[in-house]
């Protein structure tokens, strides 16, 4: 009988183990939606208000960049991945951002120009909390013995977002965009020893 019991009880606590490291792929999926949920609204923001001060300050570069991203936003508001061409419209649209010319722009249209800086720090922000959840999600599934028993069924791996949104800091930052540009420069990073995915993270691009 005793022998039973030991047998019932580890068969218990394996199942246990394997629920909870199904419901903990379930809970960290739906992290990295909602994390991609709020990218996406930030970069169509930043966009938005690129293309405010590009019309109000007669910015043709600022322009055609901000032109460029918005064009990606209706698919992936529908869904659509975070893909490389997405990556090369919102480079474009970063480095326009911190062109002479848009700081320049500063003089004549301040509020706008503020919220051009808010609206890109949001945008730093929002990408290191959807790496960060796609980062623990890929360590997660990528254990043996997720992968062998199928726990993470026919889910595709998310991708990392890897742009070039360093924050242009300008003159007199402002109280949103130093300090996001801080909470950045200073968020935990995965490194030798954290659990990161065979794969490995792909390094900034484009």
């Amino acid at each position: 009988m005793s022998v039973l019991v030991a047998v019932v009880a580890v068969v218990v606590a394996i199942a246990t183990y394997l629920t909870w490291l199904a419901l903990r792929l379930d809970r960290l999926a739906a992290r990295v939606a909602d994390a991609r949920g709020g990218l996406v609204s930030q970069l169509v923001t930043r966009a938005d208000a690129a293309a405010e001060l590009a019309e109000r300050c007669a910015l043709p570069g600022l322009a055609a960049s901000a032109a460029r991203a918005r064009a990606a936003h209706p698919p992936l508001l529908a869904g659509s991945p975070l893909d490389g061409e997405v990556e090369l419209a919102e480079n474009a649209l970063s480095r326009s951002l911190r062109a002479a010319a848009v700081a320049d722009a500063g003089q004549r249209c301040p509020a706008d120009l503020h919220a051009v800086d808010s609206a890109a720090a949001r945008v730093a922000l929002a990408r290191q909390f959807h790496n960060d959840a796609v980062r623990d999600l890929r360590s997660l599934a990528g254990r043996r013995l997720v992968r062998a028993l199928h726990l993470a069924g026919r889910r595709p791996a998310p991708g990392y977002f890897e742009i070039d949104d360093a924050l242009s800091l300008r003159d007199e930052p402002s109280p949103l965009v130093a300090g996001v540009s801080l909470a950045v420069e200073t968020a935990p990073r995965p490194d030798a020893g954290d659990p990161v995915d065979e794969g490995g993270r792909p390094g900034l691009a484009r």
